[in-house]
C-alpha cells in the first residue's frame, strides 16, 4: 500500500515539476489488515471527500486491483500502478519506474482501539478503529472475504473529519485490468545515496530517496499508515499549479497549498531551494512535518519573489 502511495505521489508530482488496533503490542494486527487490502482483488466505484482550511474536494473514480496492480480511471483517463511502476494508459508520455524501494513498519503511536463486525454493501466487514494519543485517528471497514478496504475515515488533531473514502459499489472479480493494451515505456528513477532532507520528520521515517528530473531530489516518508513525498529543487519561486494555490503560514514561514480529494500539495521556498510536499497525512501531522523540514522564507520575501516573477 505504501508503495502505491509512493508511486502516485511520484507520478503526480513529477508532472507538476515538469510543468514549471488493541494495545500497541498488537499493532501488527492493523499491519495485517493493511497488507491484505494492498493484495486484494476487486473492482468498483470509489468516492473520496476531503476537507482542509475550510475548503472541500470530492471525487469519484473507478478502481480495479489485482495481483498488487491497481488501475484508476477518472475523467476519461486511466493510470496503472504496480510492480514499482506507474503509467497513463494511452498516454504519449513515458511512465515512471522505481529502481528500488524499501518497506516500512507501522509506527508505535497507532493503537488498534477496537474491532467489530458490520454489514456494508451487503458484505460482512470488520471495522477497525485506530487511536493516536488516546484520540481516534482513523477508522477502516475491511471486507471479510477479500480484505479490501471498503471504506475509511481519517480525523484531524481536533477530532474533525479530514478525509472520507467509500466504495459506492463493489465487485470481487476485476476484469478490465487483465485486458490492458501493450506495455508502455518507462523512465527509470534511481535511488540517491544522500539527501538534503532529514532522516525523520514528525514521527515519519525517510524510507527512500530518489533522483528526480532537473537535478531534483525526491524523499519518500511514511509512518506505516500515512505517507508523503518531498521534492527539493534548485532555485526559489512559485510555479505550475501553485500559482493559483492558497496561502498559509506555519511559524514564520509562508506556504502555498492545493487540496485534492485524496492528497494535500504544499509548496515553499527557502535558502535557494524550492520544495513540494505531496501526501495523505492529516493536517496536524502536516503542520508538525513542515516545522521540521527545511524552513520556508518569510511571507515578505515570498511576496517579493512572487512579484518579481509574476508582476
Amino acid at each position: 500500500m505504501t508503495r502505491i502511495r509512493r508511486l502516485m505521489a511520484l507520478g503526480a508530482a513529477s508532472l507538476a515539476l515538469m510543468l514549471f488496533v488493541a494495545p500497541a503490542a498488537h499493532a501488527a494486527d492493523l499491519e495485517d489488515y493493511l497488507a491484505d487490502a494492498a493484495d486484494a482483488s476487486y473492482a468498483g466505484e470509489q468516492a473520496t471527500w476531503c476537507n482542509f482550511e475550510g475548503q472541500t474536494k470530492f471525487a469519484v473514480v473507478s478502481v480495479e486491483q489485482a495481483d498488487s496492480t491497481m488501475m484508476i480511471e477518472s475523467g476519461g483517463s486511466s493510470q496503472v500502478l504496480g510492480d514499482g511502476k506507474v503509467a497513463g494508459i494511452g498516454s504519449t508520455s513515458n511512465g515512471v519506474a522505481l529502481a528500488d524501494w524499501s518497506s516500512v513498519s507501522l509506527a508505535d503511536r497507532y493503537v488498534t482501539a477496537s474491532t467489530k463486525s458490520e454489514v456494508r454493501l451487503g458484505r460482512n466487514v470488520t471495522v477497525v478503529t485506530v487511536d493516536e494519543a488516546g484520540e481516534v485517528r482513523a477508522r477502516f471497514w475491511f471486507d471479510s472475504e477479500t480484505g479490501t478496504a471498503l471504506g475509511s475515515e481519517v480525523y484531524d488533531g481536533e477530532g474533525g473529519l479530514f478525509r472520507l473514502s467509500w466504495m459506492l459499489d463493489f465487485d470481487a472479480n476485476p476484469r478490465q485490468i487483465y485486458t490492458l493494451p501493450g506495455a508502455p515505456a518507462y523512465d527509470l528513477v534511481v535511488t540517491a545515496d544522500t539527501s538534503v532532507l532529514p532522516a525523520s520528520v514528525a514521527g515519519y521515517t525517510r524510507v527512500d530517496t530518489y533522483r528526480g528530473p532537473n537535478d531534483s531530489v525526491h524523499a519518500f516518508y511514511s509512518d506505516g499508515l500515512f505517507s508523503f513525498s518531498v521534492f527539493s529543487l534548485d532555485g526559489e519561486g512559485v510555479s505550475g499549479p501553485f500559482v493559483d494555490g492558497e496561502e498559509m503560514n506555519v511559524g514564520s514561514g509562508s506556504y502555498r497549498w492545493i487540496l485534492t480529494a485524496s492528497e494535500l500539495w504544499v509548496q515553499w521556498s527557502g535558502s535557494g531551494k524550492t520544495y513540494v510536499l505531496v501526501g495523505d497525512l492529516p493536517p496536524d501531522h502536516l503542520e508538525s512535518a513542515l516545522a521540521e523540514l527545511p524552513a520556508a522564507s518569510g511571507s515578505s520575501l515570498l511576496s517579493r519573489i512572487w512579484s518579481g516573477i509574476f508582476g
